[in-house]
């Protein structure tokens, strides 16, 4: 007898009905909108999920799973209803099992689960419906201490992706309206005035490795509206005064004067109509939802004693940009800001450590200096941070909830014909659809070189990795240096398709090896108690690769595969080659480092980041598992 796939009804999550009855407060037309899509915001975050699980191998899942001939007896009913063409991953727990459809797999372990996830009971087979729902069947408490709570944040995050869906569809819509007859995005972009926020605005899913992506506990569906880049809404930067003594400064001067005079002005005369002298206070940025939610209770002592005082008259409109927290004013190119954000997003509270403002401008100024004396490195380069203020206090939310720091607009620096984009959307579908933004530059390149589509995608890759690999592999091996080269960190330029120059950014989660840079003959003042610097030389290793090799170069890998059916070893082999080119040059200058870190890079296994299992343990440190390693030597 045949066993149906039961469909089974699930109740709509809290979340899910928060954004409906928001929606339908203040947008009742996207409401039906809203239910059409909720079963592909579910599914968004699960296999999220499901991808995260299989590759970093929780509980073996993955490496213990077992092929559907070989479920129990009692499971076998299955059978029925799995593809003959396709792979399939079954964990089997006690009675049950869920079967796992695989898409794909790449390098560095990363598995693509397809649709539709399996839970087989005897008698029964269903659909997984929430990526929450899955966490439960597979992970029990008793291990896994917060796996409550990291239930709650998978909710949210899938109640959130569908609302994001919904918004992103009606802007679409509209935005082909208006571009018609243009069907690439670099052409539609040509004529705008800030294509920078364009792309900060793009992504939908957030970030392409995390179950959490599109998490933010403690804002309203309301305030997730408002603040987030993917509704491009206009909100207000708020600003509050504190005492000079009261705050840790990268500058004697008002880094609010120099660079928005208006909104300091505006705040002094607001200070002389209370009764305070202008001259004992700074004047600092607020993210808005920080200053309504967060900084009236935290500060609440600080208030009252006329330490810090809440300014009601001064504001600057902004955009949010890709992090949320960063955001960039409109209708200038004034520095954008990072301000803190006491809420949680993906699995980190966004408040920013006095160390991280404090050590901005000293991070520039080393790369200033580095960057004279390493003339190879012109189109790999620092978007720099230039100035921060933090609140001085031993309190731990104190200190890190009126913290901001400003960092330069890239749109400075662009000539004629160049597009910056930021990293994060060049997976993000292209408004015109069907394609990726990094896909849409491939098929430009290929116009412009008049190649093929595998020609022009080798092209492609073998400028990106000739511009950044030396910068990310110099600063490394001869200073010490391990940039946190995600793509949420990364602005490449681009121009008829070809990276042009490529400018990384946000220093907060480097490492520095000190011997290494003052080996060169420098030497960096960072605060005391800075995460940043480390004695351990697997930090540098594990920082740089996991950011710059598995989760940057990792997705441009699998884009152009997907694009082009390229074999995926032989874009590995472009990166090997670039690697030894790098590392043969810098063992003429620092041999026993490039010694050290060739071994590094190509040995069989390295350490992969470990998202999912960190959020199910709660741990604040950070969780890695082992993976094989696509630079290694062929044996």
């Amino acid at each position: 007898m045949t066993i149906p796939v039961v469909s089974v009804d699930r109740p709509l999550l809290k979340e899910e009905h928060d954004c409906l009855r928001f929606l339908k407060e203040c947008h009742p037309s996207e409401v039906q909108k809203y239910e059409n899509d909720m079963e592909k915001g579910r599914q968004g975050i699960l296999h999220k999920l499901a991808s995260a699980i299989l590759r970093e191998d929780i509980d073996g899942c993955f490496s213990q799973s077992v092929p559907p001939d070989r479920l129990p007896p009692s499971l076998s009913h299955a059978l029925i209803h799995l593809k003959k063409n396709r792979t399939y991953k079954c964990v089997v727990k006690k009675d049950a099992a869920v079967i796992f459809p695989i898409e794909a797999e790449f390098a560095f372990h990363r598995v693509e689960t397809a649709d539709p996830i399996l839970l087989v009971k005897p008698h029964r087979v269903s659909h997984v419906k929430f990526a929450s729902e899955l966490a439960g069947l597979l992970f029990d408490k008793e291990k896994y201490p917060n796996l409550s709570r990291f239930q709650k944040e998978l909710d949210n995050g899938t109640a959130n992706l569908t609302m994001a869906y919904v918004f992103d569809e009606k802007w679409k819509q509209d935005w082909r309206k208006q571009h018609q007859g243009i069907r690439s995005t670099m052409k539609a972009l040509a004529l705008a005035e800030d294509s920078g926020l364009f792309f900060e605005q793009l992504v939908v899913e957030g970030h392409h490795l995390h179950p959490g992506a599109k998490t933010k506990l403690g804002l309203s569906t309301a305030d997730v509206f408002r603040y987030s880049p993917e509704f491009r809404e206009t909100f207000e930067v708020r600003f509050v005064a504190v005492r000079k003594h009261d705050l840790w400064r990268t500058s004697g001067g008002s880094l609010v004067q120099t660079h928005y005079p208006k909104q300091w002005k505006e705040a002094v005369v607001e200070l002389e109509q209370k009764g305070y002298d202008p001259a004992l206070f700074d004047i600092v940025p607020v993210h808005e939802w920080q200053f309504h939610k967060s900084v009236p209770s935290i500060y609440h002592e600080e208030i009252k004693e006329g330490r810090v005082v809440l300014l009601e008259k001064a504001s600057l409109e902004v955009k949010a940009t890709s992090s949320f927290r960063t955001v960039s004013p409109v209708g200038s190119h004034a520095p954008v800001l990072k301000l803190a954000v006491n809420s949680q997003m993906t699995s980190t509270v966004r408040s920013i450590s006095p160390q991280t403002a404090m050590n901005s401008t000293e991070y520039s100024r080393l790369f200033a200096k580095i960057m004279k004396v390493e003339p190879h490195l012109t189109h790999f380069r620092p978007l720099n941070e230039i100035g921060g203020l933090a609140f001085r206090s031993d309190d731990h939310l104190k200190r890190r909830n009126l913290t901001m720091l400003l960092r330069e607009d890239v749109q400075e620096y662009l000539e004629e014909g160049e597009t910056a984009v930021a990293g994060t959307s060049l997976y993000a579908e292209s408004p015109f659809g069907g394609q990726t933004i990094l896909q849409e530059l491939v098929d430009e390149y290929a116009s412009y070189h008049q190649s093929g589509k595998r020609e022009a995608a080798k092209g492609f890759f073998n400028t990106y990795i000739r511009t950044v690999l030396p910068g990310y592999l110099t600063l490394m091996v001869k200073y010490g240096i391990a940039l946190e080269g995600h793509l949420q960190n990364s602005i490449p330029v681009f121009k008829n398709g070809e990276l042009t120059r490529f400018f990384f950014r946000d220093w907060g989660g480097s490492r520095v090896y000190p011997a290494r840079l003052l080996g060169q003959g420098f030497t960096a003042d960072f605060m005391e108690g800075s995460v940043s610097v480390t004695d351990q030389r697997s930090e540098l290793h594990n920082k740089l690769y996991y950011t710059v090799f598995q989760n940057h170069l990792g997705e441009l890998v699998r884009q152009l595969v997907k694009h082009t059916g390229e074999q995926e070893n032989m874009y590995w082999q472009m990166v090997k080659r670039e690697c030894n080119r790098v590392m043969n040059q810098l063992e003429k200058e620092v041999p026993e480092q490039a010694r050290e870190d060739r071994r590094f890079l190509f040995q069989p296994t390295v350490m992969h980041k470990s998202l999912a299992y960190m959020r199910l343990t709660g741990s604040q440190s950070y969780g890695y598992n082992e993976v094989n390693n696509p630079l290694a030597p062929e044996v």
